[in-house]
């Protein structure tokens, strides 16, 4: 799976205790920073520095997540998820683009999709809750990401 991460999104990332999760990088990982304790969470770097294997020793607690590569820095907001965690997770810098195509369409929203990230359009009269944030009418977010709309996950 490939996660196209805008700059300064913060990205949900789901783990289970069965599975490892890895996140690999087109540059090296320089450094990451865990904002719980470090007992929580296994971590190791490996793949010449590319990649960061993950797996979480507990489910409830999980905290933040801080990668930094040569390039860029990248913020995940850890989650426990025992029956749809993610795996093998290739981690690319996403563009807002323009040419975008109807992904999802519902009474509430509208996904369009584009080569590197998503367009999402609230279709309510009020503000919504999508990924974190409040979204009065549209937001580009990073592609192949979870999206969270009112707290449920709605997207990968």
């Amino acid at each position: 799976m490939i996660f196209y991460i805008l700059v300064n999104q913060i990205t949900t990332l789901f783990l289970s205790m069965n599975l490892l999760t890895t996140l690999t990088f087109d540059s090296e990982i320089a450094s990451y920073l865990y904002g719980g304790p470090s007992e929580d969470v296994f971590f190791s770097v490996t793949n010449n520095r590319r990649t960061l294997a993950i797996k979480p020793s507990q489910k409830e607690r999980l905290s933040n997540l801080l990668i930094i590569t040569r390039t860029r820095k990248y913020y995940f907001d850890l989650k426990y998820d025992g029956m749809n965690p993610h795996q093998f997770i290739e981690v690319k810098d996403g563009v807002i683009n323009h040419a975008m195509k109807e992904l999802v369409t519902t009474s509430d929203y509208q996904i369009l999709e584009g080569a590197s990230s998503i367009l999402f359009i609230n279709k309510r009269d009020g503000p919504v809750t999508v990924n974190g944030q409040k979204l009065d009418k549209t937001d580009h977010l990073s592609k192949g990401v979870p999206i969270i709309f009112e707290g449920s996950r709605i997207l990968n």
